[in-house]
């Protein structure tokens, strides 16, 4: 039989145990060196976000100007179904299609109160 040593035993026991201390305390700093970087990257993150909303354009609408009455009365003719630019007009607009022309004079550049 083949009796083992009990103090190679302890030996190598305590070699080990330093080893995986030392593993340990190893594992601790990069955990800290880790979390520390991370918290540094969030504070970043949110002042990088802070200054993002400050530079893009708000996308809140500024309010649009009330419609002249006499775009109104184009506008509802508009919306009669006959055209109402210098083409076409008193034309009848075929299946209600949309016209450039007509949504120009009515609206100008700012197409986004057309009614779809």
């Amino acid at each position: 039989m083949n009796q083992h040593d009990p103090f190679t035993d302890f030996q190598r026991l305590s070699t080990e145990a330093d080893n995986l201390a030392r593993d340990l305390a190893e594992f601790r700093q990069e955990l800290n060196r880790v979390l520390e970087q991370n918290a540094e990257l969030m504070i970043e993150n949110k002042h990088l976000r802070g200054r993002l909303n400050e530079l893009a354009p708000s996308t809140e609408t500024a309010p649009q100007p009330e419609m002249l009455p006499s775009r109104r009365n184009l506008e509802k003719l508009y919306d009669a179904g006959y055209h109402i630019c210098n083409m076409m007009y008193g034309a009848r607009r075929e299946n209600n299609e949309p016209c450039a022309f007509c949504t120009n004079i009515i609206y100008g550049n700012n197409k986004s109160r057309h009614k779809k």
